[in-house]
């Protein structure tokens, strides 16, 4: 077990609420789901050469192509080889025109250099570019110096978008029947900082500075880690809710172990980011539970299998969780508390 853990400052609550409890806070990949695969062609073949264009996938059968919710560009790789030149190809965010008209503007760049005259997989990290829900990624090149890899698909499947360079906005021009073999990593940024909350802020999106990567392996030690709940104890930290536990057993039993101030409901959901090697989708729920709380204390809540949960908890050892709980104290506002754990 390696739960990630510390106190949800009321900052963080505030900010947690302001954005709505719907949130599911998961990283998603868009775009090819294997990009290492071997290319059946180059999507620019026959373009003049010197031409600057752009390509992106407008849909592809059971891989996301648009970002489900605002968050950070994180990473990115693409398949692609270098023919002449040395100017780096680009990946960029896209925005879709308000009208819905099939136009689109690139809102943010950065480079993603090729380098090899084979084609190969290339991967850039560490990337800071804002997305917006219903963004999407795309590919920029110059024709005669770059070239992007594809694989064919089964028509209808696979329309793409291809355009040239400048534009403003950019029109579409469609195909099917090609997947793109490139791809950006999404990750969530609850606190808006422009730093990506699973892989680049310290704090995880306004979790507090108390966040830490691994948990005491002596929580059961007892009172010294409930000693914000002491006597003495501020009325602040009295509101606190904290997660000491994440448990799964055998036969698919899950449970969360938490510590509430005081009497009133809580409710929880677990989820998994999207993940080609776990097979979750988006946001995908594996995980719920809902209990009523009659006193302060430490409180075992156990969780019910969604059924895709069941399926991809029985395919995977330990696996990187999202766990959210709702906890709903008598006589005082909502709170809501967001960690990452393993299960």
């Amino acid at each position: 077990m390696d739960v990630r853990t510390g106190l949800l400052s009321l900052a963080a609550v505030v900010l947690a609420l302001s954005l709505g409890a719907a949130r599911a806070d998961a990283s998603t990949t868009l775009g090819s789901p294997d990009t290492s695969a071997a290319p059946d062609g180059f999507v620019c073949a026959t373009c003049p050469g010197g031409t600057s264009l752009g390509f992106a996938q407008f849909a592809l059968r059971d891989s996301a192509v648009q970002a489900p919710e605002d968050g950070v560009l994180v990473a990115a790789s693409v398949h692609a080889k270098r023919i002449a030149g040395g100017e780096p190809p680009q990946i960029a965010v896209l925005r879709p025109a308000e009208d819905d008209g099939g136009d689109m503007t690139v809102v943010a760049s950065a480079p993603l250099p090729v380098s090899s005259a084979q084609a190969s997989v290339e991967r850039v990290e560490g990337l800071h570019l804002p997305v917006r829900k219903g963004d999407s990624v795309g590919f920029l090149f110059r024709a005669g110096e770059v070239d992007l890899g594809l694989r064919k698909r089964a028509r209808p499947d696979g329309a793409i978008q291809s355009f040239s360079l400048p534009c403003e906005p950019c029109g579409m021009d469609g195909g099917t029947g090609v997947e793109l073999l490139f791809d950006g990593l999404v990750e969530p940024d609850v606190d808006t900082d422009g730093l990506g909350d699973e892989s680049q802020d310290p704090d995880g999106g306004g979790l507090g500075l108390d966040w830490e990567d691994d948990w005491f392996e002596d929580f059961e030690e007892g009172d010294e880690l409930d000693e914000d709940f002491e006597e003495g104890s501020s009325r602040r930290q009295r509101r606190y809710i904290r997660l000491l536990d994440a448990d799964r057993r055998k036969g698919g039993r899950s449970s969360l172990l938490l510590r509430v101030p005081r009497a009133g409901r809580v409710s929880a959901s677990v989820t998994l980011p999207s993940n080609r090697r776990t097979g979750a989708g988006p946001f995908q729920t594996i995980l719920t539970g809902d209990k009523r709380i009659r006193r302060a204390g430490r409180v075992r809540l156990r969780l019910a299998t969604t059924p895709r949960g069941a399926r991809v908890l029985d395919r995977r050892g330990r696996v990187r969780v999202k766990v959210v709980v709702a906890y709903f104290p008598r006589r005082t506002p909502l709170t809501l508390l967001m960690r990452s754990a393993r299960l």
